[in-house]
């Protein structure tokens, strides 16, 4: 009976510390050879979350999603360039922030309550917003981050249900900080 017990016991301590181990788990995902990030393990390559995404990951069950575009800094910044002349535009992160947080305004009623948070990430500048909102009667939290590359510049979105915040949000900012642009080896002549 004792046996029984014990061997239970060591069962369910197993289980126990490999689902909290697990949960805690990342994996390095390299896109293109042009920037990392470390995700989640238990998010699975997703292709249908956006069609300019060159990352997508997502875990159904958990309402856990991630994306992230890259886009040349050459043509963004024309762009930027050209909304300047408005003087609403800064031609840098700042100004690529506002023009993908005005991309959603059409579509996300509460944007104008989002938080904001300039930083520098692995030698990157970087800016990070968060916001909830409400998709098809769904309330759910965003989090975004943008980032100045040297030749491009970078959208990390990551989303969840709202009411899955307080368990996610943690795993979103280590995803927003772990973004590494990777650069071009130069050859040694």
């Amino acid at each position: 009976m004792k046996t029984k017990i014990l061997i239970s016991l060591a069962l369910l301590s197993a289980v126990i510390f490999s689902s909290c181990s697990e949960s805690d788990e990342v994996q390095l995902v390299t896109v293109e050879n042009k920037y990392s990030l470390s995700i989640p393990a238990f998010l699975s390559e997703a292709s249908t979350l956006n069609d300019d995404a060159s990352l997508q990951y997502q875990h159904l069950f958990k309402e856990f999603y991630v994306i992230a575009i890259d886009e040349p800094r050459n043509e963004a910044d024309e762009i930027m360039k050209m909304l300047a002349e408005t003087g609403e535009y800064e031609n840098n992160v700042n100004g690529y922030c506002k023009l993908i947080l005005e991309s959603f305004s059409e579509d996300y009623t509460s944007l104008s309550k989002f938080q904001s948070t300039d930083t520098v990430i692995n030698n990157i500048p970087a800016k990070l917003v968060s916001f909830e909102d409400y998709v098809n009667d769904l309330k759910v939290y965003y989090s975004i981050a943008t980032y100045e590359g040297v030749d491009s510049y970078y959208q990390v979105m990551s989303w969840t249900l709202s009411d899955r915040r307080d368990k996610y949000a943690p795993k979103m900012d280590q995803i927003n900080y772990s973004f590494k642009e990777i650069m071009p080896k130069v050859a040694v002549q």
